[in-house]
């Protein structure tokens, strides 16, 4: 290499390393101020100079709704990004995927095969490739290594020592709080776990210890992190930087690694034995917030180092001792540069990533109120809603400060009617003596003691309060009812159809927020998948993949996906619903709902069950064919008999008739005086007409 490698070159990229961070840590300061504004808000504690302005005795009360709704939004939000049975992310295989020419090969050869045997056995010659059949099993071999990717993926991230979730929550709750919430990955830890192995000499199993790389994702706090504030978005930043506190054994221990320069470090530690960590500004506030300001020694033997990641001329490297590839000496080197003070401690070209930040580099961010006016940074929520907050304190302490002067009498006394002397007043507030000292003629007739009334404005002051805190629900996009407050509901959305309706539009307006939590997810699998794909020795993992997060396309429309469906079951027709795969739709009924899919059978029995439902449904309904058609042959027999049996009563009535006709004939003949014939023919009469009603 031509560049001569000199102490003054590692001297000159020091100065230039602390050049930018001083730059950067001044165009922070703004952001510092602003950050701390939303963290006094985020804990309830007044600005000092809105805690100067209020009187002692007056009321010091901060409602903590900002802190209310933050808790809650970063609830809501690990809620629908975190489901229990689903991931929020997944590898999706390209369209036109590409492979290996190897594995593309062993493809061909094995269609080849597959052919041949066929035309063997159709007796032919064997025809050529449909190129359809070689897409076919291209697509098929991208997904399975798709799900292997996937799944080494998963697993990396729900290492123990990693705690995914538990970070996202940081995140994001830094987010809400800050504006932006930070992590940085992947980092690298040594996996070390005992594996058996067979002996070939003495075919037994022996342990042996196996060490792997792992990568996983840190923690990054917002107040440790300086970005380039020049940059419109977060992936266009051209260096970025991160400061870290060692105590003296830590710095040490951090010089014996191969990576850092050991006696740079040494020679820092021997002349600086009590450290360099000074306070900064903010970090004097966030102690005194957490209640830490009158530790002693708080900085003593600290040591303050700052990691530089970003873009440096390669002739500046190179000067510094850092080995660059000569073709690459005519650009600039994403370089991983540390400093203590001004003395580079390491230097090296990133082993990892082609930029500082988003995808494709380390540092990956959850940014709450992502716009083009709102900075790299973007806004947090106590920053949105601050006036009316700030609303919110003055009426809550303007309703105490008027309880306590209606709470009891104030009583007036007119000392120069009981003895000389003067009070002055400072205060109004109940059970108080106010002393009037007045021996005019115009009081002399006034009570020398009497009561005053102050008027009691409460119920007034707590309508604003409500309708401020009404506005802060607008502001913040979560209304109260989210959090289980159904006072300010009616009647009409207590039904859990109505609710999930509700709750469906609510999570509709935090799409916003979803869709920056996924650009942070996509961001920080994609640097996973980067780091599998470069330094994973499993090449079957390896393939054309993309990070795709599902937040915004499924998740946050649970609610509003599990009603629609609910509602389109119930308007199918029973030939509409003969057409439709109604496992899968239970399954995404199921999954709409956040519930475990692992309790529906798999599709194959489900299928059977369904066929054997069917079928059992058909011969019920056969059987009760039967069982109908057997009660109508049985009615219609029953109406033939009882017809047979009505017309043989008849015949057998009109042969009674006709015999007793025939005894009256006889006895009309016989009969000796009139009125025994003229009964005998009036009851001939009535068995004539009986006789043709029954033939009638």
């Amino acid at each position: 290499m031509a560049i001569k490698v000199t102490p003054e070159g590692v001297a000159k990229l020091g100065t230039t390393i602390q050049t930018f961070l001083k730059q950067f840590m001044d165009d922070r300061a703004f952001i510092e101020k602003q950050m701390l504004k939303n963290l006094r808000q985020y804990q309830g504690k007044y600005d000092p100079e809105v805690a100067k302005k209020i009187p002692a005795e007056r009321s010091h009360a901060y409602p903590r709704d900002t802190r209310t709704k933050v808790k809650g939004g970063v609830a809501k939000m690990m809620e629908m990004m975190f489901p229990a049975k689903e991931n929020n992310w997944e590898l999706a295989a390209s369209e036109v995927p590409s492979i290996p020419k190897e594995e593309l090969q062993q493809i061909i050869d094995r269609l080849t095969a597959q052919e041949a045997a066929l035309a063997a056995e159709e007796q032919r010659e064997p025809g050529v490739l449909d190129s359809n059949d070689i897409e076919r099993e291209v697509k098929n071999f991208a997904e399975e290594r798709r799900e292997a990717m996937q799944t080494e993926i998963a697993d990396q991230l729900s290492d123990e020592p990693t705690d995914y979730p538990h970070l996202a929550k940081r995140v994001v709750r830094s987010g809400y709080i800050y504006g932006w919430g930070v992590a940085r990955s992947p980092m690298v830890r040594t996996h070390t776990e005992r594996v058996w192995e067979l002996n070939d000499t003495t075919q037994m199993y022996e342990a042996k210890t196996k060490k792997e790389k792992r990568p996983y994702p840190e923690f990054v706090r917002a107040w440790d992190c300086y970005p380039d504030l020049s940059a419109k978005v977060w992936d266009d930043q051209e260096r970025i930087f991160e400061a870290f506190t060692f105590v003296r054994h830590d710095l040490a221990e951090l010089g014996k690694r191969n990576d850092f320069d050991q006696d740079a470090i040494r020679n820092y530690l021997r002349e600086n034995q009590d450290g360099n960590y000074k306070a900064k500004t903010f970090e004097s506030e966030l102690h005194e917030l957490a209640g830490t300001s009158s530790l002693t020694n708080m900085n003593k033997r600290r040591y303050q180092v700052y990691r530089h990641l970003g873009f440096i001329s390669a002739h500046d490297l190179v000067a510094a001792g850092v080995e660059v590839k000569e073709d690459q000496m005519d650009g600039d080197i994403l370089a991983d540069i540390w400093i203590i003070d001004d003395k580079v401690i390491k230097a090296e070209v990133a082993a990892f990533g082609q930029r500082p930040c988003g995808i494709g580099g380390q540092y990956h961010a959850f940014i709450y109120a992502e716009d083009e006016d709102a900075g790299l940074t973007g806004q947090g929520l106590p920053e949105e809603v601050r006036d009316t907050q700030m609303g919110l304190c003055a009426s809550t302490r303007a309703m105490f400060d008027n309880m306590a002067a209606t709470a009891g009498p104030i009583v007036e006394v007119n000392d120069s009617l009981l003895a000389k002397g003067f009070r002055t007043l400072k205060s109004i507030h109940a059970f108080q003596v106010v002393h009037r000292d007045d021996d005019s003629p115009a009081t002399t007739n006034s009570p020398a003691v009497r009561f005053l009334v102050v008027p009691n404005h409460v119920p007034t002051t707590l309508s604003i309060i409500q309708q401020q805190r009404q506005q802060l629900d607008v502001e913040s996009n979560l209304p109260a009812w989210t959090f289980g407050d159904m006072t300010p509901l009616g009647e009409g959305v207590r039904t859990s159809f109505n609710m999930s309706q509700m709750t469906g539009g609510a999570n509709m307006v935090t799409k916003d927020t979803v869709r920056a939590f996924d650009r942070f997810t996509s961001s920080l699998v994609g640097s996973f998948l980067a780091w599998n794909m470069e330094f994973n020795d499993n090449e079957d993992l390896k393939g054309d993949f993309q990070v795709r997060a599902k937040g915004n396309l499924s998740l946050v429309a649970r609610e509003v996906r599990g009603a629609a469906l609910d509602q389109f079951i119930s308007t199918l027709s029973q030939e509409e619903r003969a057409i439709l795969d109604i496992h899968g739709v239970m399954i995404d009924r199921l999954k709409s709902r956040d519930l475990p899919t692992d309790r529906v059978l798999p599709k194959d029995e489900a299928m059977a069950v369904l066929d054997g439902m069917r079928q059992a449904a058909s011969e019920a309904t056969k059987i009760e064919q039967g069982l109908t058609q057997a009660k109508t042959e049985s009615a219609v027999s029953t109406a033939k008999k009882n017809t047979t049996d009505a017309e043989m009563t008849a015949a057998s009535a009109e042969a009674v008739i006709q015999e007793i006709l025939s005894r009256v004939d006889t006895n009309l003949a016989s009969a000796k005086t009139s009125e025994d014939k003229a009964q005998l023919e009036n009851f001939k009469t009535l068995l004539e007409t009986a006789s043709n009603e029954q033939q009638g």
